[in-house]
């Protein structure tokens, strides 16, 4: 080097010149480049410089991920110090390094640096349909499935605009992937209409085999989760075969594994070990394989009742899984292991499995220690959900890991129960509850705490409204194919990505928002207890797969108990509330009811003197699964008498959301507003003829503000929302395809619109059928117009838990009205209207539970200190100023007088 004249030498040409004239291997052209680069004064033609580093990185990526993203940041470099970052070396480059993080398990450094591409490099070009589909990706390993569907979704669009077929059903094979791994039967239609575009697209062109081998192998997976077993078999042995003809070890070794699961699955259980051991052969060094493997073989020897070498092999899959030693099985791997894991989504699932293999061997050998072991095993899996969970930004994304961890939090329930420690099973029948609730109160608290100036809301309104209203148009054409849906699916990724945008800037701009977002609290026990007052008690359930318990905790003591089996309990459940759901037809509707309210009387409520610990007290009732949708008002208990009778009744949905709830402290104006469309626009539904007497009776009572007929509007309410500390609706109220919705004069309001409705208010009375009733999904609660008021800021709801008889309910909430203004809590006005009601149709049909019970209040019961209506005040004011003028002159005329 040292004879050639530094000023004659052009690093790149001399560098490729010697590539075309010697063989180099990588090390060695790694030397030359950085020798070249030594020489003084030598001349660089930069793009050229570029392309070397582009060519390194690509090459180096096969052995070493850091050094690939090294080089990529190098021609990254020199791109901005030229000031020239549309050269094609340089897109290339930046989509690489995304490419190079990703696989390097730097998840959240591929985020950032695709999001960087998206806003250097705004061509469509079939270069940002793949990109997209690698940012779905790495949605996938940060556990939030529904990004990844929405990058999917946005890759296909792209791709299916270039007739890109090869690229294209690389996307739909991802999604497939996708939908198989984290299986719901609501996705079975998804999948087959994919299966039927890939159909499609095999016409097109000739499918790569590990292409072809994926999609078999995935619907193998979906047939094996739809109990099509024989299906199946056959999908994994045609996978097999296509791997063995192609000499695809990994490929035959997934074929053994899904084999051996689905004769485990059918208790063959040799024959699955020896497609396990078969699977062994292939598998290398593979740590997701063999971490696979260890967990069915684990399955395996628990069904065995080799409980010992089940954990042994629980174990194995979870050190496998993280990478790290092998670790005694009796205890855990260190926490941190865990969090910077690529994998945790397995580990989760073999965590789980393992606590559950401690409760199998509690069993056979009645060792305490093995349900400690549990009970530390689900703190840690509780400890990793929150960790994927938190990464997780979409709520359907949330709400699939608190279904997830509504799996074994009632498992470690039962765990405490057993130990005899209620304390600890408080702490996860809260977690059990209303999670992203909690986070989406927490969220609005911190907005008002931090006062985010107004035109931020408003922009955070119209982009959550524009989101929402496109997902709900996307359902309701969920049957039409085409570019239609693909639009709506394209417009709702943007505004999504424009949403995400916004929320990371308030976050940086904001800080103090920031600060109170993050800080989600689950209230302990110590804190419920200090809150009780002496007549005050809770009743928390928590409802498992098999079993299920409830608490009842007064302010110095907690006791757990064990329900009956969830299968009897849902029996009994559906009786009750088929029963209380109709007026009783004859007697033997009436029977049916008494048996079921005081058979399921003594079953949820299994406390020794529970009528004498339950009289004249306050109730919380934090119900679970099914027992969310019935009135615990109408139980029976030994005397026939209503536990409505002796005790005030309300709900939440857990105590965490309760404690969020009473932190808001709004000043509302004004007092009372109803609101009752009472006819609707084009006769959509029926008249409410008690509407008009209603709002009379109303007025009566507040000397109220409110809108009936075509003022009654869906814009009126929302406007109005926020302003009173009473909001009044009186109208129909549904469910269409899982989705609640309320009807004002010109259209509909649905429940994904009231995320969007963002204010305070005391108490919101939805005087509407089936207003508590919804999707129930595990491990959250109902998804309903009443839980959908919290969200939007209410501190309290009465609402229905079916179709509602029109007129009971009008003289109940007028009642409970009256009771409110004499300063009644609001589960005692509720309860004093009630029994009024009772009282009053003592003897006749309509005192069945039907026309009472339905009606319940959830949250904050505390009273509602009402400003002295204007119209009211001033009567008094102009009386007792005349009552002063007669007796003035009175006073006058005896002094006359005498």
């Amino acid at each position: 080097m040292g004879i050639l004249n530094a000023q004659e030498l052009e690093v790149t040409n001399y560098y490729n010149e010697r590539l075309e004239q010697v063989d180099l291997k990588l090390h060695e052209r790694e030397a030359l480049l950085d020798s070249l680069l030594h020489i003084e004064n030598v001349n660089i033609d930069q793009i050229g410089l570029a392309n070397i580093y582009y060519e390194l990185a690509k090459t180096v990526s096969q052995i070493d991920y850091k050094k690939a993203i090294f080089y990529s940041e190098k021609a990254q470099e020199i791109a901005l110090k030229i000031n020239n970052l549309q050269e094609e070396v340089f897109v290339k480059n930046h989509n690489n390094k995304v490419l190079f993080y990703y696989r390097d398990n730097q998840f959240n450094k591929a985020l950032k640096e695709a999001e960087k591409y998206l806003d250097t490099y705004t061509n469509t070009d079939v270069r940002l349909g793949k990109l997209y589909r690698l940012i779905g990706k790495i949605y996938i390993d940060l556990g939030d499935f529904q990004q990844s569907i929405d990058n999917y979704d946005k890759s296909i669009f792209i791709l299916k605009s270039f007739d890109d077929y090869k690229e294209l059903s690389r996307t739909y094979i991802s999604k497939l992937r996708l939908l198989i791994s984290f299986f719901d039967d609501s996705y079975s239609k998804d999948i087959l209409e994919i299966k039927k575009e890939l159909e499609s697209l095999q016409e097109k062109f000739v499918m790569k085999y590990k292409n072809r081998a994926a999609i078999n192998l995935n619907l193998a997976v979906y047939y094996d989760y739809t109990n099509q077993y024989e299906k199946a078999i056959g999908e994994y042995e045609n996978v097999y075969n296509l791997s063995l003809k192609n000499e695809d070890t990994i490929g035959m070794a997934k074929s053994f594994i899904n084999l051996g699961s689905i004769y485990e699955e059918n208790n063959q259980l040799e024959k699955s070990k020896q497609y396990l051991n078969q699977a062994k052969e292939f598998t290398q060094d593979d740590f997701f394989l063999n971490s696979s493997i260890s967990n069915n073989l684990a399955d395996i020897y628990q069904k065995e009742n080799n409980h010992q070498k089940a954990l042994i092999h629980y174990q194995k899959a979870i050190t496998q899984a993280l990478q790290i030693s092998d670790i005694a099985y009796q205890k855990l791997p260190a926490f941190q292991d865990i969090e910077f894991s690529s994998n945790k989504i397995d580990v989760l699932g073999y965590l789980i499995d393992k606590a559950n293999g401690w409760i199998a061997y509690y069993d056979a050998e009645q060792n305490p220690e093995h349900l400690e072991n549990a009970l530390k095993t689900f703190t840690l899996a509780d400890k990793l959900i929150d960790i994927i969970y938190v990464e997780s930004r979409e709520d359907l994304s949330k709400l699939f890991w608190r279904k997830k961890g509504a799996t074994f939090y009632p498992k470690a329930v039962e765990v405490c129960f057993r130990l005899q420690q209620p304390e600890k099973a408080f702490f996860f029948m809260e977690k059990n509850k209303a999670i992203l609730l909690l986070e989406n109160m927490t969220n609005a608290n911190a907005k008002r705490l931090s006062k985010l100036p107004e035109n931020i809301l408003e922009r955070e309104q119209y982009l959550i409204k524009e989101i929402k209203t496109l997902e709900s148009e996307i359902q309701e054409y969920t049957s039409k194919k085409g570019t239609f849906v693909d639009s709506l699916k394209n417009n709702v990724f943007k505004y999504k990505k424009e949403y995400a945008t916004f929320i990371d800037s308030l976050e940086t701009e904001f800080p103090k928002y920031y600060n109170y977002k993050k800080n989600i609290n689950i209230v302990t026990l110590e804190d419920v207890q200090k809150q009780l007052k002496k007549d005050e008690l809770i009743l928390q359930y928590i409802v498992g797969q098999e079993k299920g318990f409830v608490t009842l905790l007064s302010s110095s003591t907690i006791q757990l108990k064990e329900l009956p089996n969830t299968n009897k309990l849902t029996k009994i459940v559906t009786t009750y509330k088929e029963a209380i759901s109709k007026p009783f037809i004859n007697k033997n509707d009436k029977n049916t009811y008494t048996e079921t309210a005081k058979k399921l009387y003594k079953q949820l409520i299994p406390f020794d003197n529970s009528e004498t610990r339950l009289a004249q007290k306050r109730i919380t009732i934090i119900a679970d699964g099914i027992l969310q949708y019935i009135p615990f008002e109408a139980l029976l208990n030994s005397k026939d008498e209503y536990l409505i009778k002796t005790a005030e009744i309300h709900y939440n949905y857990s105590l965490s959301s309760a404690a969020q709830s009473r932190q808001n402290n709004t000043k509302i104006p004004k007092n009372f507003i109803a609101i009752a469309p009472t006819k609707f626009k084009n006769d959509q539904f029926g008249a409410l003829e008690t509407s008009t007497a209603e709002l009379k009776r109303l007025t009566n009572i507040f000397g109220a503000n409110h809108f009936q007929y075509e003022k009654a509007t869906k814009k009126r309410f929302t406007e109005a929302y926020g302003n009173y500390k009473i909001v009044h609706l009186s109208t129909h109220g549904g469910i269409n395809n899982t989705i609640p919705w309320m009807a004002f004069y010109d259209e509909k309001m649905t429940l994904d619109e009231l995320y969007f409705t963002k204010n305070q208010s005391e108490l919101v009375v939805l005087s509407a059928c089936k207003t508590s009733d919804g999707e129930l999904k595990k491990g959250e609660g109902v998804m309903s117009l009443a839980r959908g008021f919290f969200n939007a800021g209410a501190k309290s709801v009465v609402s229905s838990l079916w179709d509602i008889n029109e007129k009971a309910s009008n003289d109940i909430i007028q009642e409970f009205y009256k009771n409110l203004v004499n300063g009644d809590t609001k589960s005692e006005a509720l309860q004093k209207a009630k029994l009024t009601y009772i009282q009053q149709n003592k003897n006749t049909s309509e005192a069945s539970p039907y026309y009472w019970s339905g009606l319940t209040i959830t949250g904050d019961v505390r009273p509602i200190n009402m400003q002295h209506n204007n119209f009211i005040y001033y009567s008094f004011a102009g009386i007792f100023l005349i009552l002063i003028g007669v007796f003035i002159r009175k006073r006058r005329q005896k002094k006359k007088a005498v």
